[in-house]
């Protein structure tokens, strides 16, 4: 919304605006003995209401003290400093050398930064910042600005003050009605820096007066900057939140990532300890079983020699050869049943089979052992829990990404069905922050005249552009296709 405050002289304009403007507003005034006049006058009003300590203060480049509390601007580039010309930061102390402690304002930063201003920065090239030239606030975006107008204002000094508001623009002039203020309105939009002739400026000014009324080039600028503003604002809070996204399903992920990377630590731990475990039990089994096997191979061997001799021998040795079979048979007997009692297997059938046979028997044996079944024990409880933090790990992702894009999507990505990245997310909405406030500045480059055909041009645009691709969903929603049918000139002639 753009008003008119009209005034009787300068120090009741003032007065008025120095009493009225609130913290994060405004002042465009024309020149800089005005700004630092009127800087001054809300200073003194500051420190009398307790906003701004004068106990301990620095001197700027304009000659006006600087307390904790103070609004100021550097106006030189350091970067030893850490600051820029132009920046606008709020003075958190002063000492008693001069150094002065900032922190930045409008940098649209979650953590503001704080830098050190020395002393000889501050009093070469820093001033109060309530108020400032065009050129000073060229470039800002609040919620209300004010403009003074005077005999030095010009029309681009008049058209920056006036769009620097996104809600409230005020242009406060002095005079005795409002036909005077129009009059003197007039006079300012003449005085373009751009010498393009008298005729020019006059039809420019006639045109910018409507500017102070519903519907004219400075209110439909000024409506569109604001509405650029809000769109790129809440782009960037966009991009935050799915920065903020992003870092949360990062942080899962890394924690995640360490509680199954532990998991799978204590399983292997777990695993080498039962292999140990399992080895030293079955070490002297593995011995002992194959004594017993190789004692039963050589029974055998003896078994075999007796029955071939048993097969070959007299009459007369026969009696004798029967005993000796006998006996190998029955030692054999015992042998293979202590085999089969101890190591529940059946005996080895060749000495080449025996290491292995004395292995399987050993292992078996040594599964029976209570030290192997506990570490037998700690390995499944440890696969139990690996998988069990599996799944809490996937609830847990799920749940997450429920709550920062609906369970719909959740589910969908979960199948993969959808993609959820927040990085892209947040770098498209940065991007489109971008394109919001490059369009913003563009508008600001130029005249209220040339920024209202510009912005009428654009909307065009974006019209022909919602009519190009309504028509094609028409087109595809349409149930039946677009006719080709050709008339046939034998019909038409009666044939």
């Amino acid at each position: 919304m753009n008003l008119i405050n009209v005034h009787p002289d300068e120090d009741t304009a003032r007065e008025h605006i120095t009493t009225h403007a609130k913290d994060g507003e405004a002042i465009t005034v024309a020149t800089n003995d005005e700004a630092a006049e009127v800087n001054e006058r809300i200073r003194t009003g500051r420190v009398e209401r307790g906003d701004v300590d004068d106990t301990v203060t620095a001197t700027g480049s304009d000659g006006l003290g600087i307390g904790a509390g103070d609004l100021i601007q550097t106006r030189k580039n350091d970067s030893d400093v850490g600051v820029a010309n132009r920046q606008q930061w709020i003075v958190q102390n002063v000492e008693n050398d001069g150094t002065v402690y900032v922190r930045e304002v409008g940098s649209g930063r979650k953590n503001p930064r704080t830098v050190t201003l020395p002393a000889e920065y501050v009093g070469e090239h820093t001033h109060l910042s309530y108020a400032a030239t065009a050129y000073g606030v060229q470039g800002a975006t609040v919620n209300t600005s004010h403009t003074f107008l005077t005999e030095a204002t010009s029309a681009a000094g008049v058209y920056v003050g006036m769009t620097r508001g996104r809600e409230h623009n005020r242009l406060h002039i002095i005079a005795d009605d409002m036909t005077d203020a129009r009059a003197q309105f007039i006079t300012a939009m003449e005085r373009d820096p751009a010498d393009r002739g008298l005729d020019h400026a006059t039809t420019q000014a006639a045109q910018s007066v409507r500017a102070i009324v519903k519907n004219g080039p400075i209110q439909r600028v000024t409506e569109e900057l604001a509405r650029l503003d809000r769109e790129a604002e809440r782009a960037e809070r966009q991009a935050e939140r799915w920065e903020q996204t992003g870092n949360r399903i990062d942080a899962q992920r890394a924690r995640h990532r360490d509680e199954s990377d532990e998991g799978t630590a204590v399983l292997r731990q777990a695993e080498e300890e039962a292999a140990r475990v399992r080895a030293e039990v079955a070490a002297p089994l593995v011995e002992q079983a194959e004594r017993d096997g190789a004692a039963y191979l050589a029974t055998a061997e003896a078994e075999r020699a007796v029955n071939t001799r048993l097969a070959t021998v007299g009459r007369f040795g026969r009696r004798k050869a029967r005993a000796e079979h006998r006996a190998a048979s029955e030692q054999a007997a015992t042998i293979r049943t202590h085999l089969r009692d101890v190591w529940e297997a059946e005996p080895p059938r060749t000495p080449s089979a025996l290491p292995g046979w004395s292995a399987q028997v050993a292992q078996r044996r040594a599964a029976g052992d209570p030290r192997v079944r506990d570490a037998d024990q700690a390995v499944e409880a440890a696969r139990t829990e690996r998988a069990t933090t599996g799944e809490r790990h996937r609830t847990e992702r799920l749940a997450l990404l429920a709550s920062e894009y609906g369970p719909e999507n959740a589910r969908a990505h979960q199948y993969g069905m959808r993609a959820l990245n927040p990085s892209r997310n947040a770098r498209e909405a940065r991007t489109r922050a971008a394109l919001l406030r490059s369009h913003s500045e563009e508008l600001r480059d130029l005249s209220a005249n040339d920024a209202a055909k510009l912005i009428e041009t654009k909307q065009a645009e974006q019209e022909l552009v919602q009519q190009q691709a309504e028509q094609r969903r028409r087109q595809l929603s349409s149930p039946e296709p677009p006719s080709h049918h050709r008339p046939n000139p034998r019909i038409e002639r009666g044939i």
